[in-house]
């Protein structure tokens, strides 16, 4: 755009939703001289065009039908990372993801769906997809895309959200991402087959910040690279191995088998039958024992309270 010397960006997104923020910041951090032209913020074109039903019949009206009835009033988003449904039925709590058609993958929860089990190896090399289902790719984009047809034809990473939306607001749509899903159930099983657990609850609250920001658009601000460093150098580095899984039907599914080349988890440390480790029987009754004088000062306390009426 900035080649021709075009400085106007416009998109479908509403004054409700998220996306007039993202390309908003964007689209400034990539031009500073970038004009936003909205139409769902043009207030003419709204009062003609009051949302997607309308626009339907308006369509409809000049030949140009859209895919989805005018009733049904639907909508959805897709790239390699996944899908969105939004309709105005879905608006509703009382109706279903029964609603959707799938546009990634099958409907898992029809009956005549046949949908066979199949066991599926997932590789990561330090922190990165490598193979997926016995087969490596050049890109991460050809891996991704096998992982959503791997997944897909499962129908696995089909999500109904009740969600916050940047102007802090709930509402609610319909997601898939197949490839995704399959990649994280591989991930997180090696994640704590790795790090103890105050590494994993940090990269559980570090990363779910991570993920709002990117919600919001920030990916780029500074705040969201110190998050992200930190989640790939001290984290995601040291994430290395396989794990194999069988995928029924939909988010249906067994982990047969775990590597992880840096596994701080061994069978022998806590096993319940006789093994050769450097943690003793004695080991553990002394470490108990240590905490014999914080448990009856605390048994002083709770008498004391309840001498004062303080009931629990």
């Amino acid at each position: 755009m900035k080649e021709d010397d075009v400085h106007v960006f416009s998109d479908g997104s509403t004054h409700k939703g998220n996306d007039i923020q993202r390309f908003f910041r964007y689209g400034v951090l990539v031009d500073p001289e970038l004009a936003i032209y909205k139409p769902w913020l043009d207030a003419a074109f709204v009062k003609k065009l009051g949302g997607r039903k309308e626009m339907s019949e308006y369509l409809a009206s000049v030949g140009l039908p859209y895919t989805m009835s005018t009733e049904k009033a639907y909508s959805t988003d897709c790239n390699l990372l996944g899908a969105t449904h939004e309709a105005k039925d879905l608006e509703r709590l009382d109706v279903s993801m029964h609603a959707v058609d799938p546009i990634m993958g099958v409907a898992h929860w029809k009956s005549d769906v046949a949908i066979a089990a199949e066991k599926v190896d997932v590789v990561f090399d330090r922190g990165v997809p490598k193979s997926v289902a016995g087969k490596s790719f050049g890109t991460a984009w050809e891996l991704l895309h096998h992982a959503n047809t791997v997944g897909g034809r499962h129908g696995l990473g089909m999500s109904d959200q009740i969600e916050n939306r940047v102007v802090d607001a709930k509402s609610r749509g319909i997601y898939e991402a197949p490839g995704m899903a399959l990649l994280s159930l591989a991930y997180e099983r090696l994640l704590s087959a790795t790090h103890n657990e105050n590494t994993t609850e940090l990269y559980a609250s570090l990363g779910r910040r991570l993920g709002r920001l990117l919600y919001e658009g920030r990916w780029y601000d500074p705040e969201c690279q110190l998050l992200k460093e930190a989640l790939v150098r001290w984290v995601a580095s040291a994430v290395t191995g396989r794990v194999t899984i069988e995928l029924r039907r939909g988010d249906d599914y067994t982990i047969l088998a775990t590597e992880a080349a840096n596994a701080t988890y061994d069978p022998e440390k806590l096993s319940m039958e006789r093994s050769a480790t450097a943690f003793t029987p004695e080991d553990r009754i002394g470490a108990l024992e240590v905490q014999t004088l914080s448990v009856l000062d605390n048994r002083s306390l709770l008498a004391a309270l309840q001498k004062a009426g303080v009931t629990f």
